[in-house]
């Protein structure tokens, strides 16, 4: 069983392969114990081929992630920066990819974010978050 309590295709397989090779099966079966563990087999070989493909790919993306995380950070200064600012520095930045790794920055304690709300006339009131790095000596008290 998994570490979580719950039970896994992994673990059904498994307990499926105990099970028919402690069986006896008739000769005139339908599908003999030889062709279900084969089948079983296959599947748990597919299932292992398929996780560590997600690893490799998870891998690749995080090592993307930390790149613009980085090069992001590296765009902040003393200034107060908005998100359309920082996407306009940042190569291949969108304001979603943006604003989520801000918010991972923020949450560790590297960004500040402050929220003003900015009145323009003939229009409504408007909030803009500015950002700005914090910084490393500041961030290790």
């Amino acid at each position: 069983m998994a570490d979580n309590g719950k039970i896994t295709k992994r673990d059904c397989y498994n307990t499926l392969r105990s099970l028919v090779e402690n069986t006896m099966f008739a000769a005139d079966a339908e599908i003999g114990a030889d062709k279900l563990l084969e089948f079983i087999d296959h599947e748990v070989e597919l299932m292992t081929q398929r996780a560590e493909k997600s690893k490799k790919y998870q891998k690749e993306h995080k090592a993307t992630n930390d790149a613009m995380t980085d090069a992001i950070y590296a765009t902040l200064s003393d200034t107060p920066m908005t998100v359309a600012d920082i996407v306009d520095k940042v190569t291949d930045a969108t304001p979603q990819k943006v604003v989520y790794r801000l918010g991972q920055l923020f949450k560790n304690g590297y960004v500040a974010k402050d929220t003003q709300t900015v009145k323009t006339e003939g229009a409504p009131s408007r909030r803009v978050t500015y950002y700005t790095a914090i910084s490393p000596a500041t961030t290790a008290m």
